[in-house]
C-alpha cells in the first residue's frame, strides 16, 4: 500500500524536459502559461520553452453607475479613486511575454511558430511597438515544416455596423411615411441629401489613379512581404502599402480586415502567394473586384461585409464558401467552369433588415442555384426561413446532396403560421437530408431596441445584463401543426439541433412539427437560452413528449 501510495505522488509531468515543457504550455494563452512559474521552482523557466505567444487585450469593465462622485454620469471621472499601483500597458506585457523566451542565459529560444495579438484599439503611440513584434517575429520563425503563424487585430471594432433587424410594424411604417412627407415639404430637403450622397461617395476612394488618401491608421511595414517563413496572416484594420515586388511562397491561410489599400494592391498581395488555400477578406471597401483564377490552389473562400465587391472569378476547384452582406446577385459568383464546380460547404449570412421584397428573394434563389450541389448549407438571416415560402422563391434549388442544412435567425411570436411553410419548402427540395441545426437568434428587435434605450437611465447595467429569455407559458394553446409527409424527414434525418431555444410559442410550434415525424431520430440536442432551472425543466419534458421514438443521443444543455 505504500509503495501504491509513493507512486500516486509522483510527478511525471515535472519531469519532462524543458523544450517538451515549453511545447506543452504553447496550446495555452500566454498569460495562463506564466501561471505555470507558480507552480514549484521547477517550472520557472518553463515559459521560455514556448513557441507560441497568444495574449488578448483585456476588455475595459463596465463602469459603476452610481459610483461617479454622485453625478451620475457614465463618462466623467470626477470622484473616482485613483490606483497607486496601476498595471502596465498591454503592450508591455506582449513585449515582455516575447522577451521572457529568452531568460534563460545558456538556451537558445525555440523557433516561433505562432504570433497572436489582440487589441482593442489603434493609436499612433503603439506603430513603432508593433512593428517590433512583427520583426521579432519574422526573425525568430519556425522553419520547415512549421512555419509562422501571425495573427495581428488592431481592433475590437465590429466589422459591420448593419444590426440585424425585423421588418417595422404597421405604425412604425405610418410614422415613416410621415416623416418622408414632411422632408418632402422641406425646400432644402433636396439640397440636403445630394450634399449626404456626395459626402458617402466621399468616404470610400475606389479611383485608379496614384493618388492614395490620407490615412492615419497603422502601417503594414515592407519587410513583411519578403518571408519566406510565413504560413498564415490574419492583420487589419490596417494599410498593406504591399511594394512592386513581393514573395511569399509559403502563405497558405489569409485574412485581411478593413485594409485601405487600392483594389489593385489588395489583388497583387494575392496573385503573389501561390500556395494559398484560405482567403478570407472582412469590410475591405475598396474592393469591387476580385479574380482568383490563378489561385489553382484555392480552396477556401470567405467574404464578409465586403459590400461594394461586384464580381468574384474563381475556378471549379473552391470547396468551400461563405458570404456575409446584402443579398447576393448571381453574377456575383464568375465561375470559370460552372459545370464541374465541386462546391462542398456554402455560408450565406444576409446581415441588415430583413429579406422581404420580392426583388430580394428572387436574386436570393439564383445565387442559391449556383451553389446547388453543395453537401452542407448554412443560411442566416434576421428572421429565420425569412421569406422562403413565399412565392417570389419560385427558383429555390433542388438541393440533391444536401446532408446538412443550419438555420440561424430569429422566429418572433406572430411567425407561428409562417415558420412551417418556410422550413418546409427548403426540406422538400433537400431529399437526402440528415442533419438539421436551427439556431434561434435571442437579439432584440427595432422597437425592444428602442424601448431599451430609452430606458436606460432609469436601468441599471446589473438588471439589463441578468435578464434572462426563457419563456413558458402552460396555458398558451400552440397553433395545430399541419399533416403533410416530408420524404427527407421521414426517412433519413437522424439528427436535430436546436440552439438558443427560448420556448416561445413559434419556437415550441416549429420543433412540436418537426419532432413528431421523425421517426428515424437518433439524436437530438437542446442547448436553451439563459434562463430558470425549473422553465429549461418543463421545457425538456415538453419536448421529449413530442419525439415520435425516444432518441438513444438525447442531449438537453
Amino acid at each position: 500500500m505504500k509503495i501504491a501510495r509513493r507512486r500516486r505522488r509522483q510527478d511525471r509531468l515535472s519531469k519532462l524536459s524543458d523544450a517538451t515543457l515549453g511545447r506543452i504550455l504553447s496550446f495555452l494563452p500566454s498569460k495562463e502559461a506564466a501561471r505555470a512559474a507558480l507552480l514549484s521552482s521547477r517550472w520557472r523557466d518553463a515559459f521560455a520553452g514556448v513557441d507560441a505567444v497568444s495574449l488578448e487585450e483585456p476588455e475595459s469593465l463596465l463602469p459603476d453607475y452610481e459610483d461617479h462622485g454622485g453625478c451620475g454620469c457614465m463618462d466623467c471621472t470626477y470622484g473616482r479613486p485613483v490606483d497607486p499601483n496601476p498595471k502596465p500597458p498591454f503592450t508591455t506585457a506582449v513585449t515582455a511575454a516575447l522577451l521572457a523566451r529568452h531568460r534563460v542565459p545558456h538556451a537558445p529560444a525555440p523557433p516561433l511558430r505562432a504570433l497572436r495579438v489582440a487589441l482593442n484599439g489603434y493609436h499612433r503611440e503603439r506603430a513603432s511597438t508593433v512593428d517590433h513584434w512583427l520583426s521579432y517575429a519574422l526573425k525568430q520563425a519556425a522553419p520547415a515544416p512549421h512555419r509562422l503563424e501571425l495573427d495581428l487585430r488592431l481592433s475590437r471594432e465590429p466589422i459591420c455596423n448593419r444590426p440585424y433587424s425585423l421588418r417595422a410594424a404597421a405604425s412604425s411604417l405610418k410614422d415613416a411615411r410621415r416623416a418622408r412627407r414632411k422632408r418632402r415639404r422641406t425646400p432644402d430637403s433636396d439640397a440636403d441629401e445630394a450634399s449626404r450622397r456626395s459626402t458617402r461617395k466621399r468616404r470610400v476612394p475606389v479611383s485608379d489613379d496614384d493618388s492614395e488618401p490620407d490615412y492615419h491608421g497603422y502601417t503594414v511595414p515592407r519587410m513583411l512581404f519578403s518571408s519566406v517563413a510565413l504560413r498564415s496572416l490574419s492583420i487589419g484594420p490596417c494599410r498593406l502599402s504591399v511594394p512592386a515586388a513581393v514573395s511569399m511562397p509559403s502563405l497558405q491561410t489569409l485574412l485581411l480586415t478593413r485594409v485601405s489599400d487600392r483594389e489593385r494592391h489588395v489583388q497583387r498581395l494575392i496573385d503573389a502567394c501561390p500556395r494559398l488555400a484560405d482567403l478570407t477578406l472582412e469590410a475591405c471597401a475598396t474592393v469591387t473586384t476580385l479574380c482568383l483564377l490563378g489561385n489553382r490552389r484555392l480552396r477556401k473562400l470567405a467574404i464578409r461585409c465586403c459590400h461594394n465587391l461586384a464580381v468574384v472569378a474563381v475556378n471549379g476547384k473552391l470547396d468551400s464558401l461563405e458570404y456575409r452582406g446584402a443579398v447576393p446577385d448571381a453574377s456575383l459568383l464568375s465561375l470559370r467552369r460552372a459545370d464541374r464546380s465541386s462546391f462542398t460547404s456554402c455560408s450565406i449570412d444576409i446581415c441588415g433588415e430583413e429579406v422581404s421584397s420580392a426583388e430580394e428573394l428572387a436574386k436570393l434563389g439564383e445565387f442559391l442555384q449556383r451553389v446547388a450541389s453543395i453537401n452542407h448549407l448554412h443560411l442566416r438571416s434576421a428572421r429565420l426561413g425569412s421569406g422562403i415560402q413565399l412565392g417570389a422563391m419560385a427558383k429555390l434549388p433542388a438541393f440533391t446532396n444536401l446532408v446538412h442544412l443550419e438555420l440561424t435567425g430569429r422566429l418572433a411570436h406572430e411567425d407561428s403560421d409562417a415558420a412551417i411553410p418556410a422550413l418546409s419548402r427548403i426540406l422538400r427540395h433537400a431529399p437526402s437530408l440528415e442533419v438539421l441545426s436551427l439556431a434561434f437568434d435571442t437579439g432584440p428587435g427595432d422597437e425592444e431596441l428602442r424601448a431599451t434605450r430609452e430606458s436606460w437611465e432609469d436601468c441599471k447595467v446589473g438588471e439589463l445584463t441578468n435578464a434572462h429569455q426563457l419563456r413558458y407559458n402552460e396555458d398558451e394553446l400552440l397553433l395545430p401543426t399541419p399533416t403533410v409527409t416530408i420524404r427527407c424527414l421521414t426517412k433519413r434525418v437522424r439528427e436535430i439541433n436546436l440552439v438558443h431555444y427560448q420556448g416561445g410559442r413559434a419556437q415550441r410550434t416549429l420543433v412540436k412539427f418537426l419532432l413528431r415525424d421523425a421517426p428515424v431520430l437518433a439524436k437530438l440536442y437542446c442547448g436553451f437560452a439563459p434562463g430558470p432551472l425549473s422553465i429549461q425543466t418543463k421545457l425538456r419534458y415538453e419536448i421529449q413528449g413530442w419525439a415520435m421514438n425516444r432518441p438513444k443521443n438525447c442531449i438537453f444543455d
